[in-house]
């Protein structure tokens, strides 16, 4: 059972930007870490403004507020600036050949091909399948992400291959169930 594709940007991002936000590690810090950053930053600044009469000590709390704020605007836009930057470069990563994608289901391991890299995943390193909407997440041992779309397959069927993958990744005993 093989499938394969050239991935697209959009597929990038969507998944990018759904695995930064929701993928279980630093969730809530990723997610609110920059604006509270920016709120504490401009809080404190407009306190030390008011509250400290030194000018020695006022003016240098006062840029340690504005920095923090300034700190939390890049940590909330930081996702975007990365996506910008694949952007830049997206016909050099995802308009040619080279980056084509093959996932091949052979015995007891699920062979990944792109380009002239190979990754032979064996059953036991993929810890689960998740189906979303328009793709397919196989979410290995060492926390990668393999994409599989639903739909721009160059070869293959996305549900026979989730499907066999399933199946193979499920016990004997639960199948009899």
């Amino acid at each position: 059972m093989k499938v394969s594709y050239i991935p697209n940007f959009d597929e990038f991002a969507d998944n990018y930007l759904s695995t930064y936000y929701s993928g279980g590690v630093r969730t809530l810090q990723r997610a609110a870490g920059g604006p509270l950053m920016i709120l504490l930053g401009a809080l404190g600044a407009l306190w030390v403004a008011e509250r400290v009469g030194f000018w020695l000590l006022r003016y240098p709390l006062m840029w340690a507020g504005i920095g923090l704020g300034l700190y939390g605007l890049y940590f909330t836009l930081r996702p975007l600036i990365n996506l910008l930057l694949v952007w830049l470069r997206r016909a050099e990563l995802f308009d040619n050949d080279a980056v084509k994608i093959s996932l091949e289901l052979k015995g007891d391991e699920l062979h990944i091909r792109q380009g002239q890299d190979d990754v032979r995943l064996s059953m036991a390193q993929i810890l689960s399948v998740l189906h979303r909407s328009h793709n397919t997440w196989i979410i290995t041992s060492s926390d990668t992400l393999v994409y599989v779309p639903r739909a721009g397959l160059l070869t293959g069927d996305h549900d026979k291959f989730v499907n066999a993958l399933v199946k193979k990744l499920t016990p004997e005993d639960e199948e009899e169930d």
